[in-house]
């Protein structure tokens, strides 16, 4: 059996808006150091602090909204677990149920 694992892509707003997020977060970043006029005072005093803090912030921004909590196992074009319909993680009888459908028995 050939295990491939794949991502889940985010719905296309999702990715959209983390698009424009990582935008705002290049933008900030040059401001800071190529105008001291338009960011707050706080930011121009500690340039460092704040270049770490925006990309950080930016990041778990982005991060969170592209993020699917999607666990979905096929065989071939068959699925035969989702944790998108079902809305949890698999357990053992879902599993040994699911290839057992397709017909791949697991030893356990």
């Amino acid at each position: 059996m050939n295990v491939v694992p794949a991502g889940y892509p985010a719905p296309p707003l999702m990715q959209l808006l983390a698009n424009i997020v990582g935008c705002l977060q290049i933008f900030t970043m040059a401001m800071l150091f190529l105008s001291d006029k338009l960011l707050p005072e706080a930011m121009r005093e500690n340039k460092m602090a704040a270049v770490f803090g925006v990309f950080l912030g930016a990041n778990m921004v982005s991060s969170a909204l592209t993020k699917t909590n999607a666990f979905e196992i096929y065989v071939g074009k068959r699925l035969i677990f989702s944790q998108l319909a079902l809305n949890r993680a698999p357990n053992r009888e879902d599993l040994l149920q699911g290839f057992a459908s397709v017909g791949v028995n697991l030893h356990m």
